[in-house]
């Protein structure tokens, strides 16, 4: 029985009544004072059962708790206010047989009210003797059938129902925050006592500091704090500041059991009683490790893509009279066989070096969440066409055959057009260079309603199923280390790149020498208005251009190459130079380096804004960086356009093919009233 609990045997004491001794009173009027006094008792209902359990008085008080009337009660026994399963399980007479033997037992349990409503009870049963009521009481004695054996029990219960609640409430909280507690990740929580001594300790402390909840009960704070930080009296200040304040935060070195130090965020809440008088502290400390091994890998990252903007600005730079030596050697009619040979070996190394470089920056972008894309409708066509042409050379110097198949009419995309064919040079010439000599290159261009779909296919040494996803991975590389070429960026960026788009990229293989094929998967655009076409190569409008750039080779090699177009071009080495000679050269377009020892390009721009006030000219930025940044800053210095190094013959026609601005080069001039 739930709560039963057998009593030492207490005596039961006379009432006395008032202004007189028992024996001076009618018996009945005794027994009418017991009844009175217990139908005045409100918060708990008495009743008498007699030696078997039997009711025999039910006052007002057990009415109102139970919903009996004493005609109903009369005479059951006293199991009734019990549950079947209680009865079944015999806790009634389990709980008059403890009252029998030690004279008094308690019971907590459920009751059954009248209406079949449960209450919560605190009863205790106290066996009354004949001997223990008065001798002038005959008529209350004779009530007893056995008084042998006892002369019966008196009842008293009270309800328990709210408390009961309250009181599963409150350890239904606690054990909810225990549980809380317990299942923070990666936080310790304690209960201090006011001197900071641990009285709980729970999973996540475990976790942290390597001690058990054994271990640590009973152990001051200091405990946990490095030897060096305990005896500079941290652990005691951190008290003391929560224990004024209310609260205390921070970050300390904690010692862990295996001797290991650990960098952690600790706070302390003081915790208060009901009457607002301080109790306890709550200690919660939560390791910094993984913060700061995050903060010192976005430094790195920071650090990283600084330091891939400067390789990149440093390695253009170089290129940039490399690849004007190229397209001057192509545009020399007298050059001998040979000398064509050497320049287009340099120029197809030079177009995979350019690649690297564009791909190692673009990486960065995308790691930072930095690469932007300007999306327009698109014709299709254009960017394969420009792709294909563009490692035509590299599959005819490796004997490789090219099989195209394009639908009739162009389908339109939405695209960056640079960067989705920056995608598909990525994916051919990853099939040039995985595929024998003699092989084959498929590009397959196929439409439907809502896509377009590109498969580049190569009978290269193709993939193992395994490595089907993982290639897509930043320096992902298959194949033993003897035949790894390349960095590893080119499919990430790809992917990276198709995805900005809407689009899908995944890659097929029939395993290991039986090739592989690249899918890549575009949503269709509406076509755009018709825009008048750019004039060809070569047939720009004669300029005057003045080259300025740092770099000697770089600017004597670009005037050189202009010259060969067809245009007067004039070649000087720092700002300086140009604001000299700039006036007597009286030039259409300056092409102009941003980055200079002497004078940036900015400056040099605001300078001969003002010296050629008056004229037309064009001012064309040219640089290493071409990030969304640098072309959001050089517009609006007032370039006309951004250039970026090395720069190709198709990139200087078109830009120079633009019309002269209308506007003057500098402002207008003041004129006085």
């Amino acid at each position: 029985m739930s709560g039963l609990q057998a009593s030492p045997e207490v005596r039961a004491i006379p009432l006395e009544a008032s202004g007189g001794s028992p024996a001076d009173d009618d018996p009945l009027q005794l027994v009418q004072r017991y009844r009175r006094l217990l139908d005045a008792v409100q918060d708990c209902a008495v009743f008498e059962l007699d030696a078997h359990g039997v009711i025999v008085a039910w006052p007002e008080p057990a009415r109102g708790l139970f919903g009996y009337s004493a005609a109903e009660i009369a005479g059951s026994h006293v199991s009734r206010l019990y549950r079947t399963e209680d009865v079944d399980a015999g806790l009634p007479q389990q709980w008059l047989d403890a009252a029998a033997q030690a004279g008094q037992a308690h019971d907590e349990g459920w009751r059954v009210r009248r209406d079949g409503s449960l209450l919560r009870a605190s009863c205790e049963l106290r066996r009354i003797d004949a001997a223990d009521l008065p001798a002038t009481a005959p008529a209350a004695a004779g009530a007893f059938a056995d008084g042998a054996a006892g002369a019966g029990f008196i009842v008293s219960c009270r309800d328990t129902t709210v408390q009961q609640a309250a009181a599963d409430h409150a350890r239904l909280s606690a054990d909810k925050l225990h549980l809380l507690a317990d299942n923070l990740p990666c936080t310790a929580v304690c209960e201090l006592s006011l001197d900071g001594t641990i009285r709980s300790w729970n999973a996540g402390a475990r976790a942290l500091a390597g001690h058990s909840a054994e271990e640590a009960a009973g152990q001051p704070l200091a405990w946990l704090y490095t030897r060096q930080d305990a005896a500079a009296g941290r652990p005691q200040a951190a008290l003391e500041a929560a224990r004024a304040c209310g609260q205390w935060a921070g970050e300390e070195r904690l010692a862990r059991k295996d001797g290991s130090v650990v960098r952690c965020a600790t706070r302390m809440v003081l915790v208060r009683d009901a009457a607002g008088c301080p109790e306890s502290l709550l200690w919660t400390a939560r390791d910094l490790s993984d913060a700061l091994r995050l903060e010192l890998l976005d430094a790195g990252n920071r650090r990283l893509q600084s330091f891939l903007a400067i390789l990149g600005h440093e390695l253009r730079n170089p290129l940039a009279p490399v690849r004007n030596a190229v397209e001057a050697i192509a545009l020399t009619p007298d050059t001998g066989p040979r000398v064509r040979r050497c320049a287009e070996i340099i120029d197809r190394q030079l177009r995979q070096v350019e690649r690297l470089v564009n791909d190692l920056l673009d990486v960065g972008r995308v790691a930072a969440g930095k690469m932007k894309m300007e999306l327009t409708p698109t014709p299709y066509h254009d960017v394969v066409s420009t792709s294909l042409e563009a490692i035509r050379p590299t599959l005819e110097a490796s004997g490789q055959q090219l099989v195209v198949a394009l639908p009739e009419e162009s389908p339109y995309v939405r695209a960056d057009a640079a960067r989705l064919g920056q995608v598909l040079l990525n994916l051919l010439s990853n099939a040039a260079k995985y595929t024998p000599r003699g092989g084959t290159v498929c590009v397959h261009v196929s439409v439907e309603p809502a896509r377009v779909i590109t498969a580049v296919s190569d009978t290269g040494r193709g993939l193992e199923p395994a490595a089907l996803d993982r290639i897509f991975n930043l320096f992902a590389q298959e194949g033993d280390a003897g035949s790894r070429s390349g960095l590893g960026i080119g499919l990430a960026l790809a992917k990276a790149i198709i995805e900005a788009h809407g689009g899908a990229i995944q890659a097929e293989s029939a395993g290991v020498g039986k090739g592989s094929t690249f899918t890549v998967i575009l949503p269709r655009a509406a076509a755009r208005a018709a825009e008048p076409a750019t004039l060809a190569r070569g047939k720009a409008p004669r300029r005057r251009v003045l080259v300025v750039d740092d770099n000697a080779d770089s600017a004597d090699s670009m005037a050189e190459l202009l010259t060969l177009l067809g245009h007067e071009a004039r070649a000087v080495h720092g700002g300086q130079q140009a604001l000299s000679v700039a006036a007597a050269f009286r030039p259409d377009c300056v092409l102009l380096d941003l980055q200079m020892p002497d004078m940036s390009g900015y400056e040099v721009l605001e300078a001969l804004r003002k010296d050629l006030r008056g004229r037309a000219v064009q001012f064309l930025a040219l640089s290493g960086r071409s990030t969304a940044e640098d072309l959001r800053r050089s517009k609006q210095a007032g370039f006309d356009a951004h250039l970026t190094k090395p720069l190709s013959i198709e990139a200087l026609s078109r830009a120079l093919a633009r019309p002269l601005p209308a506007r003057p080069a500098g402002p207008a001039p003041h004129r006085e009233r």
